[in-house]
């Protein structure tokens, strides 16, 4: 965690370089916000507008997510503690990006083609970026909108636009989109794709298809889960990813003999093995008949519950 000495501290020492402090491992168990987010934004104020650019020139506001929630993750490539949390970020980013959650990276980097370098290069930062490409601090104005003194920090902006939580703990951040009321973001066109024989086709194509593991099998393992995926124009199926895995247990008397570290282990294993097939599976499936808009056939994505049993 890197601290950004506030102003008032920086007049006592006006003949002295700019300093950070890093957290320690001690300092890391404690929590960080009540010492390092202060000044953040609380929670109900309007998310003030901004007008930021991307590598590209194209230009970013605020305003044009209004209706989705919103991730503001404020880092550098200079920062070794905002590089420490970019697989966690990506992470977020996978797990929330089919539930209409938007993430916006705004860098304080001012070297153009280092940012790039960074966020796209080396990571893999598939989300939005966006920089000022000032000094942080002396020259940018982000921060002072946002009251941004350390990074990364991070904000949530809800639907209307106002902020539900500033954070500097990506964990916090999780915590509270996991308990956000989400569902998978499908399509919206005048003819929604339709797959012949509806709901109960579906049903026996996937009963039909799954095969289980000597695990699964031994174990009994139940689990449900929705898949993401999208239906071409011309009905064939691709892009599926699963996105919700829910009610996994085990039920035979052979599961209920093992240690509960072993039964985590093995509930793990079958999920990792179901998703695999769900993908597959998913992905192979017969043609559906495509949405429709104006008319014509148009993309779009749905959603699909699979049971294992």
């Amino acid at each position: 965690m890197k601290r950004i000495l506030l102003a008032a501290a920086c007049a006592l020492f006006m003949s002295a370089p700019v300093t950070f402090a890093q957290t320690t491992n001690v300092e890391q168990t404690k929590d960080l916000d009540a010492k390092y987010a202060t000044n953040m934004l609380k929670p109900g104020t309007r998310a003030p507008e901004f007008k930021l650019k991307t590598y590209d020139g194209r230009e970013i506001r605020l305003s044009q997510y209004r209706g989705s929630y919103v991730v503001l993750d404020f880092w550098a490539s200079w920062c070794p503690d905002c590089r420490r949390d970019i697989p966690a970020m990506k992470a977020l980013y996978e797990q929330f990006r089919d539930y209409g959650v938007q993430f916006i990276g705004i860098s304080f980097d001012t070297d153009r083609e280092v940012w790039a370098q960074t966020y796209w290069g080396k990571y893999q930062m598939h989300w939005t970026q966006v920089s000022e490409l000032k000094k942080f601090r002396k020259n940018t104005v982000i921060d002072k909108l946002y009251k941004i003194d350390w990074i990364p920090s991070m904000y949530l902006v809800d639907p209307d636009g106002k902020i539900v939580m500033g954070t500097v703990e990506i964990d916090k951040l999780k915590a509270k989109l996991e308990s956000l009321p989400l569902a998978p973001e499908v399509s919206k066109t005048e003819v929604l794709p339709t797959f012949e024989g509806g709901q109960e086709a579906i049903n026996n194509y996937f009963a039909q298809s799954q095969r289980r593991s000597i695990q699964s099998f031994r174990s009994k393992v139940q689990a449900e889960m929705t898949v993401v995926f999208n239906v071409e124009m011309d009905g064939t199926v691709t892009g599926a990813r699963v996105v919700d895995v829910k009610n996994v247990k085990g039920t035979s008397k052979h599961f209920m003999k093992m240690d509960a570290e072993k039964q985590k282990r093995v509930l793990n294993n079958c999920v990792e093995y179901y998703k695999e097939q769900a993908v597959r599976l998913t992905n192979n499936m017969p043609k559906w008949n495509p949405a429709m808009q104006n008319g014509r056939p148009v993309k779009s994505k749905t959603t699909v519950n699979i049971v294992f049993q």
